[in-house]
C-alpha cells in the first residue's frame, strides 16, 4: 500500500551583502533606522497594552510608521506566544536592533550587483544604494532558490552598514528511511557517527584556541572567540554528515535541539548549535533529519540496551551487563541510531495505517 503524498514546505534562509553610502546616504540611513526604531517601540508599547485593538492609526506618519506597526505585531505576538509557553512573566519588550526596511533589485547600469533602495521619513524619496553579492547567495540562487525584493538595512556591531536579504525556496518533506545515521557531539571528539567516524577532539581545538590568543595578546592584536572556532567547524561536521547520509540513503539522527537546551552540562551550546545546523542544511539538501530524547544515550549500551551510569569512564564504555567495549562516543552514535530507527519504523507504520483506515 502506498503512503499518501509527502507535503511541500518553502524555507527562507537569510544572508547579509556588502553595501557601499556614501556620507550623505549614510546620515539618512542613520535617521531613518532611529525613526523606524522609536516606531517600533512605540507600537510594541501600544500593542502590548491594548491587544484586543488590531491596528492603530498611521495617517500622517508615513509608509515607516505603517512598516514599523506592523513589525512590532509580530514581535508582540513571539513574545505571548513564549510566555504561554514557559509561563513566565513578561514586560513590553525594549527594541535595541538597529535596522530599517528596504527593497532590493538587480542592477543593470553598473559595475555593482544590486540597488538597495529605502524611502527617507519626511522627504518621501527613494535613496538607493550599492550592494554586491558573493559566493554564498550565487550558490543558493543557482541551486533554484529566488531573491525575495523585501529586505533590511542593519548597522552592525563594528559600525558598518550590511542588507539583510532573503532567499526562497519549496522544498519536499524528505521521505524518512528506517536506515539512519547517528550523531553524538561530544567533549572527547567533537562529532562520533554511527558509521564509524570519529571528529577532532574538542578539548585539543579549545587548547589551540587559547594558545593562539594568547600569543594575540603578548602582541596587542585582536583575539578571536573560542566560541567562533568551534562553530565554524560544527558547521564543516554538519555538512559532512548530510552529504554522507544523502548519498547513502539515510536519515539522519541527532538529540533534540529543545531538550538539550534545557540541559546543563559542559559545551552544552555546541550540542544544540549542531543539531540545528543539521536540521537547516537537512532542510536545503532534503535529507531527512529525525531528533530524539538524549536521556541516557551515554548510558545504554548499544549491544543490549543495559542502561548504567558505571558502563562509561571518560572515552570508554564497557557495558557492566554484557561486557561489551568499545569507544563511549561510538556507542552514543549507535544508540541514537537505534532510537531513530525505532521512531521512523513506527511512524511509517502509522502512516500505512492511518491511510489504509481512510480507504
Amino acid at each position: 500500500m502506498e503512503l499518501e503524498e509527502i507535503p511541500k514546505k518553502e524555507i527562507t534562509r537569510a544572508l547579509h551583502l556588502a553595501v557601499y553610502p556614501n556620507y550623505g546616504k549614510s546620515e539618512d540611513l542613520l535617521y531613518t533606522t532611529k525613526r523606524y526604531q522609536q516606531y517600533v517601540q512605540h507600537f510594541s508599547g501600544q500593542l502590548f497594552f491594548k491587544p484586543d485593538e488590531k491596528l492603530f492609526s498611521t495617517r500622517g506618519m508615513g509608509q515607516l510608521a505603517n512598516q514599523a506597526q506592523y513589525r512590532a505585531k509580530g514581535i508582540i505576538k513571539a513574545l505571548k506566544a513564549a510566555a504561554k509557553e514557559t509561563e513566565e512573566k513578561i514586560n513590553v519588550p525594549q527594541i535595541k536592533f538597529q535596522s530599517c526596511p528596504a527593497r532590493i533589485e538587480m542592477s543593470e547600469d553598473s559595475s555593482f550587483d544590486y540597488w538597495v533602495g529605502f524611502e527617507t521619513q519626511f522627504a518621501k524619496k527613494i535613496i538607493r544604494i550599492p550592494a554586491k553579492s558573493h559566493k554564498r547567495l550565487r550558490h543558493f540562487l543557482r541551486n533554484g532558490y529566488t531573491l525575495n525584493p523585501t529586505c533590511e538595512l542593519v548597522l552592525q556591531k563594528n559600525g558598518r552598514w550590511q542588507v539583510r536579504v532573503f532567499v526562497q525556496k519549496e522544498v519536499e518533506y524528505p521521505e524518512p528511511s528506517e536506515d539512519t545515521l547517528g550523531i553524538d557531539v561530544g567533549i572527547y571528539h567533537m562529532v562520533t557517527r554511527s558509521d564509524g567516524y570519529i571528529g577532532k577532539s574538542a578539548r585539543l581545538i579549545l587548547q589551540r584556541q587559547r594558545d593562539k590568543n594568547s600569543e594575540r595578546r603578548r602582541q596587542n592584536h585582536l583575539t578571536k572567540s573560542t566560541k567562533t572556532t568551534l562553530k565554524q567547524l560544527l558547521d564543516i561536521e554538519a555538512r559532512k554528515a548530510v552529504h554522507v547520509a544523502k548519498q547513502s540513503g539515510q536519515s539522519i539522527v541527532v538529540e533534540d535541539p529543545k531538550i538539550l537546551a534545557n540541559l546543563k552540562s559542559k559545551l552544552q551550546w555546541a550540542k544544540v548549535y549542531f543539531a540545528k545546523r543539521t536540521l537547516q542544511i537537512g532542510e536545503e539538501e532534503e535529507v531527512c533529519v529525525w531528533s530524539e530524547n538524549p536521556k541516557n544515550t551515554s548510558r545504554t549500551c548499544e549491544t543490549c540496551g543495559h542502561v548504567d551510569k558505571k558502563s562509561r569512564v571518560k572515552s570508554v564504555f564497557q557495558c557492566t551487563a554484557c561486557g561489551n567495549r568499545t569507544h563511549a562516543d561510538l556507542n552514543a552514535s549507535g544508540v541514537i541510531a537505534q532510537r531513530g530507527s525505532a521512531s521512523i519504523r513506527n511512524y511509517l507504520n502509522s502512516r500505512m495505517q492511518s491511510g489504509a483506515l481512510l480507504n
